[in-house]
């Protein structure tokens, strides 16, 4: 069975970015409010997502054993960088 890569990527993005925002707060605007910390956060996304679409990494099929990995991955690094 096999995946397309972008949803595991995405998973993979978002819990690797908000690992390093929880671990490094200070080199993403520290001193700014809640509210544009947040929209940083969603464009960091947005374009990091935009470059895998653009390069067309996400239209390639893996083993959904790769995927799950790729989704675990993030999901760990996110919890261990708290």
């Amino acid at each position: 069975m096999y995946w397309k890569l972008r949803i595991p990527l995405f998973l993979f993005v978002m819990g690797v970015t908000s690992g390093l925002y929880q671990k490094f707060p200070n080199l993403f605007l520290v001193n700014t409010s809640y509210f544009i910390r947040s929209v940083v956060f969603i464009g960091v996304i947005g374009i990091i997502f935009t470059i895998l679409e653009n390069s067309k990494v996400n239209e390639k099929k893996v083993h959904i054993i790769i995927g799950m990995t790729l989704i675990c991955t993030g999901i760990l690094f996110d919890n261990l960088m708290v």
